[in-house]
């Protein structure tokens, strides 16, 4: 067994409501409309992706003896239900600008794929992967204040909550893998998120063309070059987590190895700021 870190985090589901304000949906992001539509264009990939997150672990409860992780999939499952409620209400604000359910279907039939044609373990396999880009994403969302300190209060409140949460319950889904395998089937664990890599980045960024053909800047060459040097240049939110992304490639990996205490105390103190109880 590969031993957690002991930054590893207590899991506490936190029921807040956000109030969104609708009027600026399109530049919450401290009136940054490109920094914004990528944090939107994720939003909109969150309630099915948190449904399937919650089956793909649910299945395998009955294998799951030990009380503290039958706990912390309590907490995880709660959690990721709390974080589809509030992003659905999110994306129906969203749906102002862009057609939401129109996206919703792309991701909904490849999931419905997957659950067809491929096995339990797999689709806890691609949970894994998942599970491990979000959280080094909410790291890395919360330890630059380039990304939310600019923000509306409700938003900004909001992607603290749920960075925060994901950094509490990052390892659920791994150590169900590691449970019901035994620390085997190793590589497809690795070539799950290898798969899951292409699949999620491309979701991320066809919802991006979706947002900016709304707003008729699509054709904007202008528009890419700040979405591309947001990501990849200054501050650079998708290659600043290129170092964490590669450790799961590693044998002896688990999420828990990457710190991000610092991140949590500063999350709770975002969404303490908002009015809503931060939690522990």
């Amino acid at each position: 067994m590969i031993a957690e870190h002991p930054s590893a985090a207590e899991i506490t589901p936190r029921d807040i409501h956000f109030d969104v304000d609708p009027a600026r949906v399109a530049d919450w992001g401290g009136g940054d409309f490109v920094r914004t539509t990528f944090f939107n264009a994720m939003s909109i990939l969150f309630p099915q992706g948190e449904r399937f997150f919650i089956s793909s672990v649910a299945a395998f409860r009955d294998k799951i003896t030990d009380p503290k992780l039958q706990a912390e999939v309590k907490a995880f499952v709660m959690q990721e239900g709390l974080h589809t409620r509030e992003h659905l209400a999110y994306n129906e604000v969203l749906a102002q600008i862009v057609d939401v359910n129109r996206l919703y279907d792309g991701v909904g039939a490849r999931i419905a794929f997957m659950k067809e044609h491929f096995s339990p373990l797999h689709h806890l396999a691609v949970t894994c992967a998942l599970e491990h880009f979000t959280a080094i994403m909410a790291h890395e969302a919360l330890q630059r204040p380039e990304y939310l300190d600019q923000a509306l209060p409700s938003y900004r409140a909001l992607w603290a909550w749920h960075a925060l949460e994901e950094c509490e319950h990052k390892s659920v889904a791994f150590d169900v893998y590691r449970l019901v395998t035994q620390g085997k089937s190793e590589w497809l664990r690795r070539r799950q998120m290898a798969i899951v890599t292409v699949n999620f980045l491309r979701d991320i960024l066809i919802n991006c063309y979706h947002i900016f053909k709304a707003r008729n800047v699509h054709r904007s060459p202008v528009t890419w070059a700040k979405l591309g040097w947001f990501v990849l240049g200054k501050p650079g939110f998708l290659r600043n987590v290129v170092g964490p992304y590669l450790k799961y490639y590693k044998r002896d990996f688990h999420p828990s190895q990457i710190d991000d205490r610092s991140d949590r105390v500063r999350a709770q103190g975002m969404i303490a700021q908002y009015g809503a109880p931060a939690g522990a």
